[in-house]
């Protein structure tokens, strides 16, 4: 139910940008800079690195994660760290189209932030 919740909660980007502000110091400056590369705020780059979890996360990930804050003070908070944190680590790139907010968001490793923007602009023009 905690993970649940952290999804219906953390998908909005204000919501997201506020529980960045509430957990603070290197997190949220980590986060800010990967947002910043992006070219997206950080209540957007944190609602869709929750959303690609929510999409791709299996019944077993769900439930370690859900085991992992159980229990801590603020585990909604504690949860978004864990999600957050294992993207970052991941190298997650991404492009926000602005028009698929459940889309698949997430793009192998390969290209920057700003490639990824490149391409889909590129690929608009194009037709």
């Amino acid at each position: 139910m905690l993970v649940t919740d952290l999804i219906h909660s953390c998908s909005n980007d204000k919501v997201a940008q506020a529980a960045v502000t509430c957990i603070g110091g290197p997190f949220a400056e980590r986060v800010r800079a990967a947002a910043g590369e992006c070219g997206v705020s950080v209540g957007r780059f944190v609602a869709i690195v929750v959303r690609d979890f929510a999409l791709r996360a299996d019944d077993d990930t769900r439930g370690t994660l859900a085991r992992r804050i159980a229990g801590s003070d603020q585990p909604i908070l504690n949860g978004l760290r864990h999600v957050v944190e294992a993207a970052l680590e991941d190298g997650a790139i991404f492009f926000d189209d602005g028009a698929s907010d459940f889309g698949s968001q997430f793009i192998g490793r390969g290209l920057s932030c700003d490639g990824m923007g490149r391409l889909h602009r590129a690929r608009l023009q194009a037709f």
